[in-house]
């Protein structure tokens, strides 16, 4: 009889499961990582950093400063202000949290502590930057994970020698201090967060969140920048480069690097066409009785607020809001209505495409198209009361009421409105 010998069966490779995230495969917001942690920023591309970041709120290490050297900046030298803000974008945590334990020493600081942890077999974690946190904070909003506490967050990045930004979690403004927010000579040296008048939130102990960066890269990290007016003109299909003056007659200050649903550029209307002291709503309508946003197809409300605030969503808000409120004396119409350089698409800017205004309008030397230290509207709705707005002294982050308009009797200033445009 013919010996009969059993082969175990192999799968063949096709039917084989997919490696997952957490094992080194694709990855997508929302899985575990390869740290443990939950993936909250997925590039499209591979970027000098990485390709996706994932993060791990920290039980222990409450109530650490953000420095040990409290009035000393990390950066010196003639390009020691383009250096602070170009560390507060994506991909310079890591960066920034090397730089504060070489500067303070390997304990007592916020920074320190991410930095010494060993965590799911990885030791590379890092304090995330101003505007990791904030990309962190728009998935928590919208996914209600990690499992964050309502507490301010230190960044890793600073807004100077005497101030850090950090982020509530409690509903996302970013603060940083500077300009009396906080009545404090310096925030870095603090264990619980200042109380900001009129915000409601008490004097709560900083928190950690352990963030890393992962995947492929691609390229090195960029020369510290020097954004400036080129002299050129560019037109509607491109090729722009930040600084160029866009085809509506704007300075365009953001480049997508390929063309979106939106478009691949963002110009800003000059200075002559900004309004100051107007509301950001039609003070006529009550909110709450025709709300911009209701729990519909598209979502809760208060979810369609969190995505209002991205690049690439200033247009539709601002079509949102005049759909809305029709025409009137209040900030989303002035730039609906505006027209200038032969173009008549601008709109109000979107937070996060107001931030980046800031980044590279108003922090440039000499400045790019001059934009006042002010409080600046954005289009993006906080809630039935207040609106995001972007602080165009230091960038800082935080909601003001819809109806606000100046009144020197009580101290209150003007918010400015300045439209933008997208195109390519």
């Amino acid at each position: 009889m013919a010996l009969c010998v059993l082969v175990p069966f192999t799968a063949p490779a096709t039917a084989r499961a997919t490696a997952t995230c957490a094992q080194g495969g694709p990855c997508r917001e929302g899985n575990v990582g390869p740290g443990g942690g939950i993936v909250f920023h997925v590039a499209s591309s591979p970027q000098w950093w990485g390709t996706s970041m994932e993060a791990k709120p920290l039980n222990r290490g409450a109530g650490l400063p953000w420095s040990t050297m409290p009035t000393t900046s990390l950066f010196t030298g003639a390009d020691a202000a383009r250096q602070i803000i170009d560390h507060t974008g994506i991909g310079y945590g890591r960066e920034n949290t090397s730089l504060i334990v070489a500067q303070g020493g390997p304990t007592g600081s916020a920074a320190a502590y991410v930095d010494g942890i060993v965590s799911g077999g990885k030791s590379d974690w890092f304090l995330p930057s101003k505007d990791e946190l904030n990309s962190l904070y728009d998935f928590y909003a919208l996914h209600a994970k990690p499992a964050m506490a309502k507490a301010p967050y230190w960044s890793s990045s600073e807004n100077g020698p005497n101030y850090a930004f950090y982020q509530l979690f409690q509903d996302g403004t970013q603060f940083s201090d500077e300009n009396g927010l906080g009545n404090v000579a310096s925030n870095k040296q603090l264990r619980r967060m200042p109380v900001h008048r009129g915000s409601g939130f008490g004097a709560l102990l900083f928190r950690l969140v352990a963030v890393r960066a992962f995947g492929d890269t691609a390229g090195v990290r960029p020369a510290t920048s020097n954004p400036q007016v080129t002299g050129r003109v560019c037109t509607d299909v491109g090729p722009c480069a930040v600084g160029d003056t866009g085809p509506g007659g704007g300075i365009v200050f953001y480049d997508a690097g390929s063309h979106k649903p939106w478009g691949r550029y963002l110009e800003m209307a000059p200075v002559e066409t900004e309004f100051e002291g107007i509301p950001w709503k039609k003070l006529s309508v009550v909110d709450r009785q025709r709300p911009l946003y209701r729990n519909d197809a598209n979502g809760l409300a208060k979810y369609q607020r969190v995505r209002s605030k991205a690049i690439g969503m200033g247009f539709i808000n601002t079509k949102r809001i005049v759909r809305n409120y029709g025409a009137g004396n209040y900030a989303a119409w002035k730039a609906w209505e505006l027209v200038h350089g032969g173009k008549t698409d601008w709109f109000l800017p979107s937070q996060d495409e107001l931030n980046e205004a800031h980044r590279v309008l108003f922090t440039a030397v000499p400045t790019i198209n001059t934009i006042r230290r002010s409080f600046y509207w954005s289009s993006s709705e906080y809630n039935y009361d207040t609106a995001w707005t972007v602080n165009m002294k230091d960038g800082q982050l935080f909601d003001r009421e819809k109806w606000k308009v100046p009144d020197p009797s009580k101290g209150v200033k003007a918010i400015r409105t300045r439209a933008v445009r997208a195109f390519g």
